[in-house]
């Protein structure tokens, strides 16, 4: 939240600042203009024709002015939705990123204990088709072992699915 608000302190430092040098540039250029035309109009000014009262049309500084103060509040505004967005998906991909290695995590410990288990099975095996004294309960075991693993394996991949993509999630 404190980037927010300095960006908004950074935007409106320079909207006033870019404001107030303009206005101060137009009143220099337009008190030079006032006492040029005071000095050329004295000779020429009777009595008989008092002044007229003149309209007051807004000047090119003062429009653009307000177009600048107009950008500065469109470069906020803007600033404040992209940094809300730009959150918004850091977050989705925060936790896209923890349920992915959640997931990987017990899924790989589920695969290490069921490899283990075939490796157990094929030593066994091979010992047994070797003619080497292992016992044909022993080979049962090993491969009801290896079983109730794979079992148990596919029942932790099932139970901790990988998340869905975070292009079908951020959105």
């Amino acid at each position: 939240m404190s980037e927010l608000w300095a960006y908004l302190t950074e935007s409106a430092g320079w909207a006033v600042l870019g404001f107030v040098v303009g206005y101060l540039i137009g009143r220099a250029a337009r008190d030079a203009h006032r006492v040029a035309t005071a000095i050329t109009t004295e000779d020429t000014v009777t009595e008989q024709h008092p002044p007229t009262p003149r309209r007051r049309v807004p000047t090119g500084q003062f429009v653009l002015g307000v177009v600048v103060v107009l950008l500065g509040v469109l470069t906020v505004v803007q600033g404040i939705a992209t940094n809300n967005a730009t959150r918004r998906i850091t977050e989705c991909q925060t936790a896209y990123s923890n349920g992915f290695a959640d997931a990987l995590d017990a899924r790989a410990s589920a695969s290490t204990d069921a490899q283990n288990a075939l490796d157990e099975l094929m030593k066994t095996l091979s010992r047994y088709l070797a003619d080497s004294p292992v016992p044909p309960d022993k080979v049962r075991a090993a491969i009801g072992d290896y079983l109730a693993k794979r079992v148990k394996a596919e029942t932790e991949r099932q139970q901790h699915p990988y998340p869905p993509p975070p292009r079908d999630l951020c959105k």
